[in-house]
């Protein structure tokens, strides 16, 4: 059944989500670059991959919860009305 409070609630947690993962994928972009280009940063490589690796739990858990409210969001119009009314109008 369609429920548009549902629905709204569902589009702004996706795009708080959008954001959350841009900032964690640009994150990630970054270590997982220093890890290659360790003679030009004088960071500690354990410190870089520790942070890297703690930073893909949450990634992949934003990315799960976006997912599945980007597939309620993809499903809404094809749900049936909350009326039950599916008589066609002519």
């Amino acid at each position: 059944m369609k429920n548009a409070r549902l629905y709204l609630t569902a589009k702004k947690i996706h795009r708080l989500l959008v954001l959350l993962i841009l900032i964690a994928g640009i994150i990630m972009m970054v270590t997982g670059i220093m890890m290659y280009l360790m003679q030009y940063f004088f960071f500690d490589p354990f410190l870089i991959r520790y942070i890297h690796n703690k930073l893909s739990i949450l990634f992949a858990s934003i990315l799960g919860i976006m997912m599945l409210t980007g597939l309620y969001l993809f499903l809404f119009p094809y749900l049936p009305d909350k009326r039950g009314d599916n008589t066609i109008k002519q």
